[in-house]
């Protein structure tokens, strides 16, 4: 068995691992790459191996930085099945088709601007169709089932279980039981004990891990915590009469955003009269994939009468409704896509109330670096919006405990029973690599590997 690494490699975005067995290529992840315009476009347009080559692709979940680029490698030509849970099926079908549509009208609205920064026609990377077609391709497995993948008598055998990480997330085991050779791939590992979802389900055995070090070293704000942070920002916003500005991935965050502002409401904690708005289309499809997989959920979720709906919260749908928040001017709460400020109804919300001193944006979670998310974080004072330069005036805060992301520690102990492995890291800038690597090594594994780009390992 061997690892290719081509994705994810001392940075966090474009995860994409390709391994050979038994005569057969298999593909973890096709993750989008998102950073610099130019060079997330050149990187997610080429791949770096033949892809008729490929017989089979296992996805981990659909984040748009791991299923993201999926549409293009089967524009390019892979007509292979796509592994995935149930769960992340539904959910990719939707993730797809919306950047897309996303990719469609961005190119439209950019190129029949006069004034520009750049030079020929913006094209979009796929299309609507490309999605479908990609769509077409899901093969759904349950958790805990090995699945024989690759074709009949492979040998090659996968298991998924479930990584707490988003709806549907997993964790994935490839076994060579020609070989007895085992490998894990963690995916995106959520955090124990968050809202919303049931704690990850870690693997025991395995010979060979590529692990996620998105936060190796740090250490998020205990969950317990996070509703009263949240609701310190809401109530400093109202009371400067601003606009509060939440970023947030349509699958996962969104929901457990709303989820959090439900109970911070019923408790009083935050004015039970403040409008808060879900301005995705997206989200609001997703809002309902959750309600159709409720057993996923964790058992406080599914006490609450219905956790994504209460007064006051209203999920938006036209882009004219959309637009129409923009005339407010009474405080208001505004959930919207993208989650790293890349794309989406929440550019145009920026490019409003950045300015204003009174409003926050509220960072709900990792930025990766050189998207828009982290420029704001950073603390820039003029960034590119929507090909106009605006000046940012409001306070920009990270609710970094929010994460879906388990932090070091918790994944130290998320991976312990698998100690005796070989340890590759990625996702995972490398100053966190690095950390993880280090406590890794404390905590009695043998050395971990930072993988890099173009890096083959032997398992």
């Amino acid at each position: 068995m061997e690892i290719h690494f081509h994705g994810a490699c001392r940075t966090v975005t474009g995860s994409l691992h390709e391994i050979r067995a038994a005569g057969k290529v298999l593909l973890l992840d096709v993750g989008a790459f998102q950073g610099r315009r130019e060079e997330a476009r050149r990187i997610n347009a080429t791949f770096d191996f033949d892809i008729a080559s490929v017989d089979a692709v296992v996805l981990s979940h659909a984040h748009a930085d791991h299923c993201g680029n999926l549409p293009n490698l089967v524009k390019q030509g892979y007509a292979g099945p796509i592994f995935c849970t149930p769960a992340t099926a539904a959910v990719t079908a939707l993730m797809l088709v919306d950047a897309a549509k996303i990719q469609e009208e961005d190119a439209a609205y950019l190129n029949q601007k006069t004034e520009k920064s750049w030079q020929g026609e913006i094209v979009p990377l796929f299309t609507r169709q490309d999605a479908i077609d990609t769509i077409e391709r899901f093969v759904p497995i349950a958790y805990r089932k090995p699945t024989e993948i690759a074709g009949a008598g492979s040998g090659l055998f996968v298991e998924l279980r479930d990584a707490g990480h988003t709806l549907g997330s997993a964790a994935v085991r490839l076994t060579d039981t020609r070989t007895g050779k085992r490998l894990v791939f963690t995916g995106d590992v959520g955090r124990p004990n968050a809202p919303l979802l049931q704690n990850p389900d870690p693997f025991s055995e395995a010979n060979a891990v590529i692990s996620e070090c998105t936060y190796g070293g740090k250490t998020h704000a205990p969950m317990s915590e996070i509703p009263a942070l949240l609701a310190g920002v809401v109530n400093q916003t109202v009371n400067r009469g601003g606009v509060l500005m939440i970023p947030a991935f349509a699958l996962g965050r969104t929901q457990v955003m709303v989820e959090i502002l439900h109970q911070l409401r019923d408790r009083g904690a935050i004015p039970r009269n403040l409008p808060i708005y879900v301005d995705s289309p997206l989200a609001t499809r997703l809002t309902d994939v959750h309600r159709k997989f409720y057993d996923l959920l964790d058992e406080e979720t599914r006490r609450m009468l219905d956790p994504f709906d209460f007064p006051n919260l209203t999920y938006v749908g036209t882009p004219q409704e959309s637009r129409e928040l923009n005339a407010r001017r009474d405080p208001f709460i505004v959930i919207a896509g993208s989650g790293m400020c890349e794309s989406g109804r929440i550019v145009h919300h920026l490019k409003h109330h950045v300015h204003d001193p009174r409003s926050t944006l509220l960072l709900p979670g990792y930025q990766a670096a050189n998207t828009l998310g982290r420029r704001l974080q950073d603390g820039e004072k003029l960034v590119w919006m929507l090909g106009d330069r605006i000046p940012v005036r409001c306070g920009v805060q990270t609710l970094q405990g929010l994460s879906a992301h388990a932090d070091g520690g918790e994944l130290i102990r998320y991976c312990k029973p698998l100690r005796g492995a070989s340890v590759y890291l990625v996702h995972g800038e490398v100053p966190q690599a690095e950390a993880h690597a280090a406590a890794l090594a404390a905590a009695g594994f043998g050395m971990a590997t930072i993988a890099t780009r173009g890096d083959v390992v032997a398992v």
